[in-house]
């Protein structure tokens, strides 16, 4: 019997049971738990109906889906995205790239199988009719890492306050060896780091990791003076929006022309890459609006994590809703942890569902995770030094009424962090 439905879905709870909710209902289904082979069996099997995931390893489920609906050979097969990343930009992008629906997980299971035997009725479908692996430990590199914050902030906005202790620029974060430096986004504080590299003339070479191309992650290319310098040189890494590739997002960044310094561009996917030598990068996507990616960088025996702009669900985490559990599998044991810590609890309240944390629930979920130090990042730009300061000593209280060892504190410009 041919196969009615191909489910495309890496996490293998929800994934199995999809498969079998739509078996038990007479449909001829395949669960396919790796992205990149999916294209291929589309192809093969001729589906009358593809259910994707949006965050998987590989090529997540709105790039496939663009990639089904542009290719002639599968641009007619149906599609619907289930997923628990459900931002109005997702849901909006599903559908304009074809999807027939877009499901949220975790879905109503009693009704989930009514629901895709619906959208394949108008094409005459029922049930029961015919229609990488790990790299070897890196050595050691020399020298120590001196971990700089340049900006962490929010965008800025006309309520921001005029001065303050905590910084007002955006997202920029790096990381010095003796022989490399690694560079976390592109907002606003990159101009600090590269006027300190036009100083020194250390480093004639940067490795940067953006996470994503909101304009407080990448508004510090446009004007960045070692760009227009041509002894310079630029390895830009981030993912693709399914319908704009990367060099053409970049080129957007830096307001349309690239600058005269030497620039690479490398795609990333959700894996790990062996990016220099000893220095491994894992890219992964996380729980906010766009294709936007987090990252674990290990460099001997240390591992730092970045990842900006994510959603906690925290103690509303429902069995379906496994981003928690994800990225707590990346971070487990970190070193050093960059994340979201957007938001106080009253506001995070206000702000649920917009791809941003609590400083709570950032700092409860690095003490379940057992991470050594936490850096709570992306506040809003509308918080005062004093809000700001209630805020680290609430979360310093809260590691120590439970007795607990983790180091938290809240970034600001030029905070140098040590591991």
């Amino acid at each position: 019997m041919a196969t009615q439905i191909i489910i495309v879905d890496d996490d293998p709870i929800v994934g199995m049971l999809t498969l079998e909710l739509l078996r038990d209902a007479g449909f001829t289904a395949l669960l396919i738990q790796d992205s990149l082979k999916a294209q291929d069996a589309i192809k093969k099997e001729k589906p009358s109906l593809v259910v994707l995931d949006i965050l998987m390893p590989g090529i997540d489920g709105l790039t496939l889906l663009h990639h089904l609906k542009s290719d002639p050979e599968t641009k007619k097969t149906r599609a619907i995205v289930v997923s628990g990343k459900s931002f109005e930009a997702e849901k909006t992008r599903a559908l304009q790239y074809g999807a027939e629906a877009f499901i949220e997980k975790p879905y109503d299971v009693e009704s989930f199988a009514a629901q895709v035997a619906e959208i394949l009725k108008t094409d005459g479908v029922e049930p029961g009719k015919i229609a990488p692996p790990s790299l070897p430990e890196p050595p050691p590199p020399p020298g120590e890492l001196k971990i700089t914050v340049w900006g962490c902030r929010s965008a800025s906005s006309d309520v921001s306050p005029a001065m303050t202790r905590y910084g007002k620029r955006t997202s920029c974060v790096s990381i010095e060896t003796s022989r490399h430096l690694i560079v976390f986004d592109a907002g606003s504080g990159i101009s600090l780091l590269a006027d300190s590299m036009m100083k020194d003339a250390k480093h004639k070479e940067i490795w940067l990791f953006l996470t994503h191309f909101h304009l407080d992650h990448v508004e510090g290319l446009a004007g960045l003076s070692c760009a227009r310098d041509a002894s310079f040189t630029l390895n830009i890494s981030g993912a693709s929006d399914p319908d704009k590739p990367l060099d053409e997002a970049v080129a957007n960044a830096f307001g349309g022309e690239l600058p005269a310094c030497k620039i690479e561009i490398y795609e990333m996917m959700e894996k790990t890459y062996e990016v220099l030598p000893g220095v491994r990068m894992t890219a992964f996507y996380a729980n906010h609006p766009g294709m936007t990616l987090g990252y674990v960088l290990q460099i001997a025996a240390r591992k730092i994590v970045y990842c900006p702009d994510s959603e906690i669900y925290g103690e509303e985490a429902t069995a379906l809703q496994d981003y928690d559990e994800k990225l707590g599998g990346l971070c487990r044991d970190a070193d050093l942890l960059f994340h979201d810590g957007r938001y106080t609890e009253e506001d995070y309240k206000i702000n649920k569902s917009l791809g941003h944390s609590s400083f709570i629930s950032a700092v409860d979920f690095a003490e379940r995770n057992h991470i050594k130090q936490l850096v709570l990042v992306h506040q809003d730009d509308r918080y005062t030094d004093d809000d700001l300061d209630e805020m680290a000593k609430a979360a310093e209280a809260r590691v120590a009424r439970r007795g607990g060892t983790l180091r938290v504190s809240l970034g600001r410009e030029d905070l140098i962090v040590s591991v």
